[in-house]
């Protein structure tokens, strides 16, 4: 018994939770279909009400064009009859226009002058009352120039000649013509269109009726809750609805009143044209109700799986903000934090770069061969600034993120970029901006996702992260300078010999796969330095220095010495090594440079140092071959035969210079007739380029750009030739000395090369150290 009772009880409680289902759902579907009702009549009335505004602007625009000619008409004819001439150079002119179909002139005397002739219309007519009544419209009268009942409406003007009227001027509207144009305009919006006088409740307007009729016929129908006829016509506007008699439904009306005519307007919908859309809906009403529970369901199940993929990506999140707490002591967390990103939104690559000049990345290894560098890596992290400048013009949150693919909207607004996302195999770049204030200016950093197949993840997770990598890249930058100054080359901007110290026990520690060291010696950097000066030999190194760093973009470059780079590459195949020294020597074959390079290569690293002692061997072997196959001449500018050199030369050229370089900055001969200069010691000292056709403009730019401003003064007089001449022909060396911004005493002095001292051409200048 307990049992079957403990069983009922379950099959009672089941029924029970069924039936007050069922009720819910049920009253639902009730409050549903009510609110669909409701809602159609409120957009019906809405509509009602604006459409019947449109109606009611029309017309009065429309009366008021026609009042307007008509008052152009009674104008001329106020000066035809000033003229002393009739009326009938109107009435021939007048064709019908707007509304009015005819015109007629009613004259003192009650005659009534058309295009066809004049009528008697004492009796019918009073022309002293339609003069005190100025200009108006009439309402639906009766046609009196007809005795068939036919009814028109009149727009009345008076003539007026020196202020007395003489004649007042109609407008005959047709009521079939008005009736025709408005009619169809209802028709068009499948409504009812009355226009009645408040007045008389005459309909002028009547969509239903051949023959228009009155206001009061609406008085008997029965008027829905709330509504009344008192209510239609009394009130200046509203709504109203009533059963129709022609149709078994309701009308739906909004009624106004044109103010200007005293009119009153009505537009009116059907039952079944107002809730046609409605009737639909409800048919699939139960369908939706089935759809939205199992909507419900399939949405909690989404929502779900959602919070579990959120709670993961916020798991992820925590982890990688640890390891970038931690990047001052392991910077390599940096390229691990960007691997962690790039694996949960399954990208191709991750990377961060600001405007700062931090550019970080990590890469699938099996997407190798994509990475961005040099100009395109460039290209691509400017036009992410620019759209994240854009954001920020737009937004003030702190982070912001966006996607951007190759599509029809990208290829009409920025079609360049679209072109380099394709060509370099790029569906979708996920990033998140971040801009903050550094050193008294606004930053902007970004950490952005390439081609991530789970973008849900990728934009979480860069928004989770953005800041923080923000924060974490700009302690590093800015809380551990001494640490960045100690490891890196202060002319070349690459690693030094400290960080390559460091390096090599990293290196053997992690014994890094596909494993490559590169070692570049500069060759005849000391020529240059010669010739040019170190400041032409600087330049020389920090364009190698560049070149390297675009050419192996995310590996590790040195500067061993003072002509001395070395590279080491991880997961590098040997094939991409050497496509990358090709696109290096044709870097700086524009430049005329030319180094000497030697590779080792290991599958697993097994020792770093024996790797570079390897290679360094190599590059000896290389730049010995260099000097064998080099010809007598120089590299420098084979046409110039006074600095062609011999092999055997070298030496003593070198030593004679070395000599001099202790004593003198640079040495120049320079004719005083032409301003043309010849450079003969350490030509690069004033910026000087071979054959100097304008040696005034070098010394005047040296003297504004080097000089200390205190001998500004002294050092323009020596930009006079004919001062100069002048010493030098009274038998005086000019001579100066000076400092330059850096603090530095210089002497320079102009000695005369020729004979001549009265005619000086040729002169000497030399700069020499105090």
């Amino acid at each position: 018994m307990a049992v079957r009772y403990s069983k009922s009880k379950k099959k009672k409680n089941n029924i029970f939770y069924t039936t007050i289902a069922i009720i819910l759902i049920s009253f639902i579907f009730l409050t549903v279909i009510n609110f669909f009702y409701d809602k159609a009549e409120k957009d019906a009335y809405e509509i009602l009400h604006m459409q019947t505004k449109q109606f009611k602007d029309d017309l009065t625009l429309q009366i008021k064009s026609d009042r307007e000619n008509l008052v152009t008409m009674a104008h001329f004819a106020s000066k035809l009859y000033a003229d002393g001439e009739s009326y009938d150079l109107m009435f021939e002119s007048f064709s019908p226009i707007g509304l009015f179909s005819n015109i007629g002139i009613l004259n003192p005397d009650n005659t009534f002058v058309t295009k066809v002739g004049s009528i008697d219309l004492d009796g019918k007519i009073s022309f002293r009352e339609e003069a005190a009544r100025g200009p108006y419209v009439s309402s639906r009268i009766e046609d009196l120039t007809r005795n068939n009942g036919e009814e028109i409406i009149r727009s009345a003007v008076p003539i007026k000649v020196n202020g007395e009227t003489v004649g007042i001027l109609y407008g005959v509207i047709k009521l079939e013509t008005i009736n025709r144009k408005y009619n169809s305009m209802a028709e068009e919006l499948d409504a009812q269109l009355f226009v009645y006088d408040k007045e008389s409740g005459n309909f002028i307007i009547d969509s239903i009726h051949k023959v228009p009729g009155n206001i009061s016929q609406f008085e008997t129908r029965k008027y829905n809750k709330g509504y009344t006829y008192e209510q239609l016509i009394s009130s200046d506007k509203g709504y109203s609805s009533f059963e129709s008699i022609y149709r078994d439904e309701d009308l739906y009306m909004h009624y106004s009143t044109i103010e200007d005519l005293n009119w009153g307007i009505i537009l009116g919908r059907y039952d079944s044209q107002v809730f046609t859309e409605t009737h639909g809906i409800t048919n699939f009403v139960s369908l939706a109700l089935m759809i939205m529970l199992l909507l419900i369901i399939a949405y909690f199940l989404i929502l779900i799986k959602n919070e579990k993929q959120v709670s993961s990506i916020t798991q992820k999140a925590s982890d990688i903000r640890k390891q970038l707490l931690e990047i001052n002591q392991k910077p390599e967390n940096i390229k691990q934090s960007l691997k962690d990103i790039m694996d949960v939104a399954r990208s191709r690559s991750a990377v961060f770069v600001d405007t700062d000049g931090e550019d970080n990345g990590f890469t699938a290894p099996k997407y190798s061969e994509l990475v961005l560098m040099g100009d395109d890596r460039k290209y691509f992290v400017s036009e992410l600034f620019r759209y994240a400048l854009e954001i920020r013009s737009v937004s003030l949150a702190p982070v912001s993120v966006m996607s951007i693919k190759p599509d029809s909207h990208l290829l009409k607004t920025n079609h360049n970029f679209y072109n380099f996302l394709k060509e370099h195999k790029i569906d979708l770049v996920t990033f998140a901006t971040v801009t903050h204030n550094s050193n008294n200016k606004d930053s902007v950093s970004v950490l952005c996702v390439i081609n991530p197949k789970n973008n849900f993840s990728a934009i979480n997770l860069v928004e989770e992260i953005a800041v923080c990598f923000s924060i974490a890249i700009y302690n590093k930058n800015h809380l551990n300078r001494t640490y960045t100054a100690a490891s890196t080359d202060s002319l070349t901007g690459v690693l030094n010999r400290v960080a390559y110290k460091r390096d090599l026990d990293k290196y053997d520690t992690e014994r890094p796969y596909k494993f490559s060291c590169i070692y570049i010696d500069v060759n005849e950097l000391h020529l240059r330095n010669n010739k040019y000066g170190h400041a032409a030999g600087d330049q020389m190194l920090i364009f190698i220095a560049n070149a390297l760093k675009n050419t192996f973009f995310g590996h590790n470059v040195y500067r061993m010495g003072g002509d001395e780079f070395l590279v080491f590459c991880e997961n590098t195949e040997p094939e991409t090594i050497k496509r990358s020294l090709e696109v290096f020597n044709e870097q700086l074959k524009t430049q005329g440079y030319n180094v000497a390079i030697g590779v080792s290569y290991r599958d697993q690293n097994n020792g770093a140092e024996e790797m570079v002692s390897e290679a360094e061997k190599r590059m000896y072997d290389a730049k010995s071959e260099f000097y064998q196959n080099k010809n007598k001449e120089s590299i420098f500018n084979r046409e110039d035969k006074s600095y062609s050199q011999t092999k055997t030369g070298i030496l003593e050229i070198d030593t004679m210079i070395s000599v001099l370089k202790e004593h003198y900055n640079g040495i120049y001969r320079v004719c005083l007739d032409t301003d043309n200069a010849h450079g003969i010691l350490m030509p690069a000292y004033l910026g000087y380029s071979e054959n100097e056709n304008c040696f005034s403009k070098l010394l005047s730019k040296y003297v504004n750009e080097i000089v200390h401003s205190d001998y500004h003064r002294a050092m323009s007089s020596f930009l006079n030739y004919d001062a100069i001449r002048k010493q030098i022909s009274e038998g005086k060396i000019p001579t100066i000395t000076y400092k330059k911004m850096n603090g530095e005493s210089v002497v320079l002095s102009v000695y005369n090369l020729g004979d001549d001292i009265k005619n000086v051409k040729d002169t000497l200048w030399v700069f020499a150290k105090e």
